[in-house]
């Protein structure tokens, strides 16, 4: 994620969890990010939003992925 984004807070969790969970997840977030973009994929405001939305704990990895429309196909979320 870029530099301007929010610190990780587990204020709004749904799913409550820890904090090396919270690191775990955003290192993940990071990742796919970077390996995206070095892909040739540009990631969305929306896609980020979820990102962090997964971050926090506020959703989980199936309604992350399941937030993520077409992602699998590279549709609606991820363009070129």
């Amino acid at each position: 994620m870029t530099s301007d984004k929010q610190e990780p807070t587990r204020e709004n969790a749904s799913h409550p969890i820890s904090e090396s969970d919270v690191r775990a997840r955003q290192k993940a977030v990071d990742f796919a990010e970077a390996s995206a973009n070095l892909s040739g994929f540009k990631i969305t405001e929306d896609m980020k939003r979820l990102g962090q939305r997964y971050i926090t704990g506020e959703i989980d990895i199936d309604e992350f992925l399941a937030g993520s429309p077409g992602a699998a196909l590279g549709h609606d979320q991820i363009s070129r």
